[in-house]
């Protein structure tokens, strides 16, 4: 333990220690526009993680807390001359500190029992679903946990796109694993991914509709690429997963027009990390009449814990991203992560009807 918390300290410091102090950061951090302190941009959480690492400031919960108030969206990430990987970095620094934190890293008791017994209801829904003619490709489905607590009606829907394409396989997966990567309780996080990795081993192609789910699978190249047994296999198992939108279009998926207008909200870690920005658009534009809104890779503060944790700062960015979504004159906005999702409903809610918000799934 003592020595893997040398190894953080070092790995932090390479990957901080290129930070010039600019401040392009602080002009496309959507915290910033919230609150604009120094210790709550990128910038200043580098310098908390360079001042921990170089002993200028003790391992206390409030680094801890200086770090946790980012939404991992990765915008800094776009403008930084050094490229510097601030989420990678805040990660690091959230595991070196895991053990001072309070929060709850896990789902409700009433929770898991419902994702416990999400699979069987998706099981039942999509019984009569039939498969395409022919096919011949044979794609497992990743059934995500926010889809097993809010999103059935979606979860159902991507299985029946899939199944225009491939032949479709459910498997009662595990946890992607994100609420304990968020904690920085890489350990626990590793060991879902083995079981996952154990749950997909005979399956070719693994399609998530989550990009926090696909993101964070696809990170097991990354976090088992040290352990004898398992580099292999977490390698093989990354370059399965692959999001819905490419997928579909990957297979030549053509949608039917439905003539409602509709706009897309990118999700962070489909548009930055995963890199999928045109996939879905195209995808929409022959399913709808598809309107193009401003800010539309602009953060809606939904990532994991980040709107229960800090409630006031998610509120603002939703707030600005419904003001998007309503000048754009779309009657509904469609987006391909669950968390998003969350949010993006909350606000067609209090919009008062003049927008809806579906997965993307549930318009092609």
């Amino acid at each position: 333990m003592v020595e893997r918390k040398k190894e953080l300290l070092q790995e932090i410091l390479k990957a901080a220690g290129k930070c010039d102090r600019c401040g392009n950061c602080l002009l496309v951090c959507p915290v910033t526009t919230v609150n604009s302190k120094e210790t709550c941009n990128p910038r200043g959480m580098i310098n908390a993680a360079l001042a921990l690492v170089q002993g200028g400031v003790a391992p206390e919960p409030q680094i801890l807390a200086a770090v946790d108030y980012c939404l991992l969206c990765g915008a800094c990430i776009d403008v930084c001359p050094s490229k510097i990987k601030v989420p990678t970095v805040l990660l690091k620094v959230r595991q070196y500190l895991a053990d001072l934190s309070d929060k709850n890293a896990s789902f409700s008791l009433e929770q898991q029992e419902r994702i416990n017994s999400a699979f069987d209801e998706l099981c039942e829904r999509c019984a009569a679903i039939e498969e395409a003619e022919n096919s011949v490709r044979k794609a497992a489905y990743f059934f995500s946990c926010q889809a097993r607590l809010n999103g059935m009606e979606a979860a159902a829907a991507t299985v029946r796109l899939l199944s225009k394409t491939a032949d479709v396989e459910l498997v009662n997966n595990e946890c992607c694993g994100l609420p304990l990567l968020a904690r920085g309780l890489v350990g626990e996080y590793k060991e879902l991914l083995q079981e996952n990795i154990k749950l997909y081993e005979d399956y070719d192609i693994i399609v998530a509709d989550c990009a926090c789910c696909a993101d964070t699978l696809k990170k097991s190249a990354e976090y088992l690429a040290e352990s004898k047994e398992w580099q292999d296999s977490a390698k093989a198992f990354s370059e399965k997963v692959i999001l819905l939108s490419s997928y579909l279009q990957l297979a030549g998926y053509q949608a039917t027009n439905s003539n409602v207008s509709a706009t897309y909200h990118d999700p962070c870690l489909a548009n930055r990390n995963l890199k999928i920005k045109k996939q879905p658009r195209e995808l929409l534009q022959q399913a709808a009449d598809y309107i193009e809104m401003q800010c539309a890779d602009s953060c809606c503060g939904g990532p994991c814990f980040f709107p229960a944790d800090y409630p006031e700062t998610a509120c603002a960015l939703l707030a600005k991203k419904a003001e998007n979504i309503e000048k754009s004159g779309a009657a509904v906005v469609a987006t391909e992560c669950y968390n998003c999702l969350r949010q993006l409903k909350q606000a067609a809610e209090q919009s008062n009807g003049k927008f809806k918000a579906v997965h993307i799934s549930e318009l092609l």
